[in-house]
């Protein structure tokens, strides 16, 4: 009968003893020392553990073939095995020591990787008929087919004549009217062609000026101008043919407009994907004068 008032009277004991709140503490204390340790050396583990997989050595020896027009032996199997674990080695020493951490070239590779998962975009919803026309008809500039020209010219070279540029320009001028055909045979050698063919007005611009580029699109067909300035000297022009300006129907280009909507609203989704990782950021931008913080 004792023997049995003592177990009850030790089991009444225990149970006021584990409601006590410190010993609670002092339980949960050990309970969450004992998983950090589990999961810090877990995760040293994994930091000491190089992996490397069927796929990665296969990826190996595929930049091999590609860089040396064979197939991998044994033997270079074994360097290229060796090589990458070396580098990944190598690589988290260095992470270990924050090697990288100021490194432009490792930062704008991070940078590159990342923008290409940004712009990794599978598929786009393409637009209903309606909404493309409307698009197409917003943007028609980009398809327009601008007027083009296919002129010739006889150049006269300031450096070669001096401040007699203009009055032998006048003199060929003048002799073009009686021979036209003699135009090949007449002025100075030219650093570019003679001719071109079907020129817009941004590429003529792009070679002679614009002021040459907008007399080329004003003069009339089949006629030998007056001398032309640009920043080579002085030239005069025929114009031969001129070809206006196209604008296409939606139907005949559709695939086109397509095309160009799929790319506009890459660059939509990727500059949209990009502005809300930098909106993550708190930016600060200090110098002498000011303090600007996002």
């Amino acid at each position: 009968m004792d023997h049995l008032f003592g177990i009850i009277v030790n089991r009444v004991n225990m149970n006021k003893y584990f409601k006590d709140p410190l010993i609670h503490f002092i339980i949960l204390g050990v309970l969450v020392f004992f998983s950090h340790s589990i999961w810090q050396r877990n995760i040293v583990k994994s930091d000491y553990t190089i992996n490397v997989t069927e796929e990665e050595m296969a990826r190996q020896a595929t930049i091999f073939s590609g860089e040396n027009r064979r197939e991998p032996t044994n033997d270079d199997i074994k360097a290229l095995l060796y090589s990458y674990i070396e580098e990944r080695a190598l690589m988290r020493e260095a992470q270990k020591l924050g090697l990288g951490d100021d490194d432009t070239i490792i930062r704008r590779r991070l940078a590159q990787k990342m923008r290409f998962i940004i712009e990794d975009i599978d598929t786009i919803r393409l637009p209903k008929e309606e909404e493309l026309k409307t698009w197409y008809s917003e943007n028609i500039t980009k398809f327009i087919s601008p007027e083009k020209r296919s002129f010739v010219h006889v150049y006269i070279s300031p450096e070669t004549n001096g401040n007699k540029t203009t009055k032998r320009a006048n003199g060929i001028l003048t002799k073009l009217a009686r021979e036209p055909e003699s135009w090949e045979e007449l002025g100075d050698p030219f650093i570019l062609k003679r001719d071109f063919n079907f020129s817009s007005f941004t590429e003529v611009n792009r070679t002679f000026g614009t002021n040459f580029a907008k007399s080329i699109f004003s003069i009339s067909n089949n006629e030998w101008s007056g001398t032309i300035e640009s920043a080579y000297g002085l030239h005069i022009v025929k114009v031969n043919e001129i070809v206006s300006e196209i604008i296409p129907e939606f139907e005949d280009i559709k695939t086109a407009i397509i095309s160009q909507w799929k790319e506009e609203e890459r660059r939509r989704i990727n500059k949209k994907a990009l502005a809300k990782i930098i909106d993550k950021y708190k930016i600060n931008i200090i110098n002498d004068k000011t303090n600007n913080i996002k």
